[in-house]
């Protein structure tokens, strides 16, 4: 199986060897400024409970967790928007394997704080089409916007984009109010969470990093494991 870690990698030393000093450094400084919060000390983990919920899927229909739970383990996993590179890595990994997350007995689904209109406000921005034209627009798992990231909070996961990277967004034009329909700037860290039909956690991967993801084979890996243990 591709490693995703290596092609979130390939993506970092290309925008390196390609951008600007000045736009690397800023870069750099907000990733630093991420890195450094307490969100791996502040986060659900394996063993607590978590609150049942429902938030809307991209059609308006409202999706509750405790329904996909009566099918079997939710893998839940945080993304920040479309307008991130190794978000979209991530969400075309994870349909990758979308099939082999059913076939054990699992279902997916992706919490976002970006409204159905992140998509039109990246095709508005000034990103090249090179950049555009990689966006994940369509996945075969339900996506549910979570505004102003309600239940990202109550994962402990919610931090405040850095003054730096707002600046970046600004520079490419792209307008993160719109894209949110809020203007708090807060996005999740990108943690993903495997939640049993009790509602606690059995399973996470909390990176304090957004330029970490889960690896598909160790989501596949843990619902195994889950799936041996109960028989």
């Amino acid at each position: 199986m591709k490693n995703l870690q290596s092609d979130i990698q390939g993506i970092i030393q290309n925008f390196r060897d390609t951008l600007p000093s000045e736009i690397n450094s800023m870069i750099e400084q907000g990733a630093g400024e991420i890195s450094s919060l307490s969100i791996m000390e502040n986060a659900l983990k394996v063993g607590d409970s978590v609150k049942d919920f429902t938030l809307n899927d991209r059609q308006g229909r409202p999706k509750q967790l405790s329904n996909y739970l009566k099918s079997g383990p939710v893998v839940l996993t945080f993304y920040r928007g479309v307008w991130c590179p190794y978000c979209n890595l991530q969400l075309k990994a994870y349909n990758d394997i979308i099939d082999n997350i059913n076939n054990l007995g699992a279902s997916l689904i992706a919490l976002t704080p970006e409204s159905k209109l992140g998509v039109s406000a990246l095709d508005e921005s000034a990103l090249p089409q090179e950049a555009k034209d990689t966006i994940i627009r369509e996945v075969s798992f339900d996506v549910l916007y979570d505004y102003k990231n309600k239940i990202a909070n109550q994962f402990g996961l919610v931090f405040t984009l850095p003054q730096s990277h707002r600046d970046l967004l600004s520079m490419m034009e792209f307008d993160v109010e719109k894209a949110n329909d809020e203007n708090s700037y807060t996005f999740a860290d990108p943690a993903t969470y495997i939640i049993g039909d009790d509602l606690r956690i059995k399973w996470c991967f909390i990176p304090n990093n957004y330029r970490k993801r889960a690896e598909p084979q160790a989501i596949l890996d843990a619902l195994e494991k889950i799936q041996k243990d109960k028989k």
